[in-house]
C-alpha cells in the first residue's frame, strides 16, 4: 500500500546559476510522528537503515501530490538524493516555467516550508506494538513521489487508502463505525 508522510524543505540561493535549486529532506529517521486516520490516531517511527536497498531510481517532484500536474523534477535528471544518519535528503532542478518560479519563490519565502512523500513498506517491513500505540517501520521499499505541500504539520495517510476508507466511513451508522473502528483495529494489528 502506497503512504504518504510530512518532512521539510528549503530554497537554495542559486549562488552565480541560473537555476531554481531546492533542497530538502522529505524523510527522517527516528522522529516519531502522530498518524491520523479515520479509526484513530497511532505513533509511527521510520527507523534508522529503512532506506536501505530501497528502490529510489524513479522518483517525481509533484507539488501536493497532484499526478495531474507536469511533474518539477525527476530522478536521476533533476533531482537527486542522499542517505545520511538522520534520513534522506534531496536536491532539485525546478524548471523555469511559471510553476516552478512560483513554487521556488513561495519556500524562498517560507510560505511552502514542508515535503510529504508517498512510499511503499513490503510485508514484515513495519510492526505495531498495541502496547504503545506505535508503529514502527523498518523496510521502505519503494518511494514513488516526494511533494511539496502548504500544510506540513499534517500526516497524511495513502490517497488511495484513505480516499476509499474515508467514503466507507461516511456512509457507516454511529454503532456501524464503532464495529467497524474495532475491525479495523485487530486488521492493523494482525497486519504489523
Amino acid at each position: 500500500m502506497k503512504e504518504l508522510r510530512v518532512a521539510e524543505l528549503r530554497a537554495v540561493d542559486p549562488q552565480g546559476e541560473s537555476s531554481l535549486i531546492l533542497n530538502g529532506r522529505p524523510i527522517v529517521y527516528d522522529q516519531p510522528t502522530t498518524i491520523k486516520a479515520p479509526f484513530g490516531e497511532y505513533i509511527e517511527i521510520i527507523q534508522r537503515g529503512a532506506l536501505d536497498g530501497a528502490d529510489l531510481s524513479d522518483i517525481r517532484l509533484l507539488y501536493n501530490h497532484d499526478m495531474n500536474k507536469i511533474p518539477l523534477a525527476r530522478t536521476p535528471k533533476t533531482m537527486s538524493f542522499s542517505l545520511d544518519s538522520a534520513g534522506l535528503t534531496m536536491r532539485a532542478e525546478l524548471p523555469d516555467t511559471e510553476e516552478g518560479k512560483s513554487v521556488y519563490t513561495a519556500v524562498k519565502r517560507q510560505d511552502l516550508s514542508g515535503m510529504s512523500f508517498a512510499f511503499k513498506v513490503p510485508e514484515g517491513g513495519s510492526h505495531f506494538d498495541a502496547k504503545t500505540n506505535t508503529r514502527s517501520i523498518s523496510k521502505i521499499e519503494k518511494v514513488y513521489e516526494v511533494s511539496i505541500v502548504p500544510f506540513p504539520a499534517y500526516p497524511q495517510t495513502s490517497i488511495e487508502a484513505r480516499a476509499t476508507i474515508e467514503s466507507t466511513w461516511a456512509k457507516l451508522k454511529a454503532p456501524e463505525r464503532q464495529a467497524a473502528k474495532i475491525k479495523v483495529n485487530q486488521i492493523l494489528l494482525r497486519s504489523f
